[in-house]
This record gives structure tokens, sequence and C-alpha cells, in this order.
């Protein structure tokens, strides 16, 4: 018996955790691509060093470099949005708990 929707509660948390997590997962993942890719092209720039100059440089290059620095943008707000939303759901929990408590109390009391 579930007087008091905790039950339901729970679950809307524990759904709304996964899909945090999920979202954490998939930022760090996007953190580990980003670091592999400043890895090969930093070979690459150490590779062709003095070799090259800029107009011989493939735009295929000059184009993933510009794509790189807004996936760091995206990769930063994403990060900040998803301790935004851990803190708001904690947030959210705690106070719900504590007003649950407080009820439960008060009919014990």
């Amino acid at each position: 018996m579930d007087l008091f929707g905790i039950k339901e509660h729970d679950e809307r948390h524990d759904e709304v955790e996964r899909q945090l997590r999920r979202l954490i997962e998939q930022v760090a993942q996007l953190s580990i691509d980003l670091g592999v890719t400043r890895t090969q092209l930093r070979r690459l720039a150490l590779t062709v060093e003095g070799k090259v100059s800029e107009a011989d440089v493939d735009p295929a290059l000059i184009d993933l470099d510009a794509g790189i620095k807004e996936a760091r943008v995206k990769l930063a707000e994403a990060q900040s949005a998803a301790e935004e939303n851990w803190a708001a759901v904690n947030d959210e929990l705690a106070t719900s708990l504590n007003d649950l408590r407080a009820i439960i109390e008060g009919d014990a009391g």
C-alpha cells in the first residue's frame, strides 16, 4: 500500500537519475573523443610544422579545427547543464523527503 505516493516519487526520481546519468555518460564520451581528436591534431601539427604553409592545408582540417572549438563550447555547456540538473533533482528530492517525513511525524505524533 502506498498512501503517500512514495513509490511513484521514487520511480520518478529513479527515471530522472537514469536520464541524467546517460547525459553524463554522453558528455564523458564526448570529452574522451575530444581528447583523442586533440591528440591526433597535435601529432599532425608536429608532423607538418614548418613544412607546410597555411594555404596548403586542406580546408577540411581548418573546418575540423573550427568544429573542435565549437564542440569544446558545447561540451562545457552540457557539463554545466548536467551539474545544474543534478543539483536541482537532489534538492527537489531532499525537499520532498523532508515534507514527507514531516507529514508522517505529524500523523504519528
